[in-house]
């Protein structure tokens, strides 16, 4: 039985992850407002025209866009939910573990799920449109296909990655997204892959920010520095040697998953707690605490 006094603590938020209590993204919601209100003079001086009608809709739809992004909350505070390793992997990537603790992706939100469908229609059909217009003689049209087809493209993989996050979001027989610990182990749930990752195969762990964005927040990472030869996947995908964790897409808060991660990578002694009630109990404790360490 592990030893208490041997279990690693809650870590304190990584210096580097800036901000530990991130407010909503004023940025957005402001340039929200401002397309709302572009959208609003654009449809008042159109006057009937169809171009500038269409050309408003086009700017709401951007506006409340950014809406959707403003509200959504940057972190959330969740906890591990304690299961059956065997029900989340596929027989091809098996494991070692049999009780892990998940922590389940977060959803999209119907209304970001709307949105991006919407977008993908949209940009979809301007596309084809645009298609249509340069084969009936006016090639000009062909200048800004590249650019629709690619957004659309865009949109399109964020419609079917919300709508698959929806999907097995609170199902074990869709096999939900999100991180598994184990104590031999990390499972990684993807939309397009499964990752198991043996203690052995980490060769660190460390604490990383998003690339910075015009009006956009940097968000927490967690860089995994992996020996790919040990690392099983699903599908023979190719492993990298730095595989990446986003625990702003989790239902938990990223201190939580940093710890978890760093605490339990650092100490091999204590993983033997892991997948069993005490270890439930530990990582229950340390949702609860995370918001204000």
């Amino acid at each position: 039985m592990t030893d208490p006094s041997t279990l690693p603590r809650l870590r304190e938020w990584p210096a580097r992850w800036g901000d530990s209590r991130r407010r909503r993204n004023t940025g957005m919601l402001g340039l929200g407002l401002a397309l709302f209100v572009l959208a609003g003079a654009m449809i008042g001086f159109s006057r009937g025209a169809e171009g500038p009608l269409w050309s408003g809709a086009v700017v709401a739809l951007f506006g409340l866009t950014a809406f959707a992004v403003a509200a959504r909350r940057p972190f959330l505070k969740g906890r591990a939910r304690l299961v059956d390793a065997a029900s989340l992997t596929r027989e091809s990537v098996g494991t070692l573990d049999v009780r892990v603790h998940f922590l389940f992706e977060r959803r999209p939100g119907v209304v970001i799920l709307l949105l991006c469908v919407i977008w993908a229609l949209v940009l979809t059909t301007a596309t084809v449109v645009a298609i249509g217009i340069g084969v009936s003689g006016r090639p000009e049209a062909f200048l800004g296909v590249a650019v629709l087809a690619a957004a659309a493209a865009l949109f399109v993989f964020a419609a079917v990655r919300a709508a698959i996050t929806q999907y097995r979001a609170d199902s074990f027989g869709r096999r939900p997204l999100g991180v598994g610990i184990g104590a031999h182990g990390l499972i990684l749930l993807r939309a397009t892959e499964t990752l198991y990752l043996p203690w052995s195969a980490l060769r660190g762990v460390e604490a990383d920010p998003t690339e910075p964005r015009r009006g956009m927040d940097q968000l927490p990472l967690i860089r995994l520095r992996v020996d790919p030869a040990r690392v099983r996947a699903s599908g023979g995908t190719r492993v990298p040697a730095t595989v990446t964790v986003a625990p702003a897409m989790l239902r938990a808060h990223p201190q939580l998953v940093w710890s978890v991660l760093r605490g339990f990578h650092d100490s091999s002694s204590a993983r033997a707690v892991l997948g069993t009630p005490a270890g439930e109990q530990l990582l229950d404790e340390w949702a609860a605490a995370a918001p204000s360490a």
